[in-house]
C-alpha cells in the first residue's frame, strides 16, 4: 500500500488536479462543446478539400480559392492536428478530462469530414477512415500524458516533449525547402514550446528530450511508418 500512496504522491507533485468540482451538465456541455468544435473543423477541411483555384477567376475570388487551397494544405497534414489536441490537453482540467476531450474532438472531426466526403462524392475512404480512427482511438493516451505538461519536474517535461518533437521533425525541412507548409509546423513547434512548460526553467528541461526524440524519429523515419499516406 505504501508504494502504490508514494506512485499517487509522485503523480500529484508533478500537477495537481484541480480541486473545484464541475457539475455533470456543465462537464456534458464543455464535451459538447469539444465535439462541435471538432465537426465545424472537419467540415472546414473537407470543404476546402473541394474547391480549385480558377486561373480565370476574379481577384477576389482568386484570393478565396487561395485562402482554401492553403486551409486544406494544412488540414490535411498532420502538424495542426498535433498541435491542436496537444493544448486541448494541457488546458484540460485533470488528465481524465483531457483523454476524453481530445477523443470527442477527433472523433467530431472524423465524423464530420467523412460523413461531408460520403454525402458529397457517393463514396466511404475506408483506408483512411480506419487509418484516423486507429488516431483517434488512441488520441486519449497521447492526451493523459500531455496534460501533465504543465506540471513541474523532469517528468513534467518528459511530457511536454513528443508533440513538441513531433511537430519539429515535420517543420525541420523548412531550413532547406523553404516550404510554407513546413514553416508552419515548425512555429507550431515553437509556439507549444512557450505553451506547454509552466515557465522558463520547464522549457529549459524539455529541451534535451526534444532532441532526443526528434532524433530518433528522424533515425528510425516514425513518420512514415506511423503516418505514412495519411
Amino acid at each position: 500500500m505504501s508504494s502504490v500512496n508514494k506512485g499517487i504522491n509522485l503523480v500529484h507533485s508533478i500537477k495537481s488536479i484541480e480541486s473545484n468540482k464541475l457539475g455533470t451538465k456543465l462537464k456534458m456541455f464543455r464535451i459538447l462543446l469539444f465535439l462541435i468544435f471538432g465537426a465545424i473543423l472537419g467540415l472546414l477541411a473537407k470543404f476546402a478539400d473541394t474547391v480549385g483555384i480558377n486561373v480565370d477567376s476574379t481577384a477576389l475570388l482568386k484570393i478565396y480559392q487561395y485562402s482554401l487551397s492553403m486551409i486544406s494544405d494544412i488540414t490535411t497534414n498532420l502538424g495542426i492536428w498535433v498541435f491542436i489536441a496537444a493544448v486541448i490537453a494541457a488546458r484540460s482540467r485533470s488528465p481524465k478530462a483531457a483523454a476524453i476531450h481530445v477523443f470527442v474532438f477527433f472523433f467530431g472531426v472524423l465524423l464530420a469530414y467523412y460523413v461531408y466526403s460520403t454525402m458529397l462524392f457517393g463514396f466511404f475512404p475506408t483506408y483512411y477512415f480506419y487509418r484516423w480512427g486507429l488516431i483517434c482511438l488512441l488520441s486519449p493516451i497521447g492526451a493523459y500524458v500531455v496534460w501533465y505538461a504543465r506540471g513541474k519536474g523532469w517528468i513534467a517535461a518528459i511530457c511536454s516533449s513528443p508533440p513538441i518533437a513531433l511537430l519539429l521533425t515535420i517543420g525541420f525541412g523548412f531550413f532547406y525547402t523553404h516550404s510554407l507548409l513546413q514553416g508552419i509546423n515548425l512555429l507550431l513547434s515553437i509556439l507549444l514550446l512557450v505553451a506547454l512548460p509552466s515557465n522558463n526553467v520547464q522549457r529549459l528541461r524539455v529541451l534535451p528530450f526534444v532532441a532526443v526524440l526528434f532524433f530518433l524519429i528522424k533515425k528510425l523515419e516514425l513518420i512514415s511508418l506511423l503516418f505514412g499516406g495519411l
